[in-house]
């Protein structure tokens, strides 16, 4: 697996994310379309602000991909800070090893509670990556750049939505959901890239 250094990772905790005492919300009209997302599910505004830190993390593990950009990063819920990250690294003979699939493996083997944790991710994740979203019981996911956007630029995908896999969920609880967090950094990984 490809993960960024620990010390990296505390780098970019540092330079993207500020105390949550410490925050102030930005009001909604002061923000771009960009830093309005579509949040449904348990969102306090303090832990909003630090999903929309976070993601410039996760777009930087995207950038680490070998191959595909895909990139995600887990967010402690109480505190806001990016706890581990991880890259999409399916081009080395493990197709279930995409960026959420990784940053779970290594949530569980660093002993992260998933529950008191929100996965940033670059893009929607796939149905698959979803599904292990759900089983892991993390408390929300927020992305950037959606399915839908991915399928129109060429990129290969199965096409289901996120939300889709979390209505279908019986007997397991739904994650919180983000959408279109930060896609003004997001889409370029991905527009042109197709195919």
């Amino acid at each position: 697996m490809t993960f960024l250094s620990r010390r990296r990772v505390l780098s970019l905790t540092a330079a993207t994310a500020a105390p949550l005492s410490l925050t102030r919300a930005v009001p909604p009209q002061a923000r771009p379309r960009a830093f309005d997302p579509g949040w449904s599910g348990d969102w306090p505004p303090p832990l909003r602000e630090a999903v929309l830190r976070a993601m410039p993390a996760a777009v930087e593990y995207a950038r680490a991909a070998a191959k595909w950009p895909y990139g995600a990063v887990l967010v402690d819920a109480e505190t806001g800070a990016v706890v581990a990250g991880a890259s999409n690294t399916g081009e080395s003979g493990d197709p279930t090893a995409h960026a959420e699939t990784n940053l779970v493996r290594e949530a569980v083997g660093g002993g992260f509670e998933l529950s008191e944790h929100v996965v940033v991710t670059s893009a929607e994740p796939c149905p698959m990556c979803a599904g292990v979203l759900v089983w892991g019981g993390v408390r929300g996911v927020a992305y950037g750049t959606s399915i839908a956007k991915l399928v129109g630029w060429g990129v290969p995908q199965i096409d289901v939505p996120m939300d889709e896999i979390f209505r279908r969920a019986r007997g397991l609880s739904r994650p919180a959901l983000a959408r279109d967090v930060r896609a003004d950094l997001t889409d370029p990984l991905y527009r042109g890239s197709g195919g």
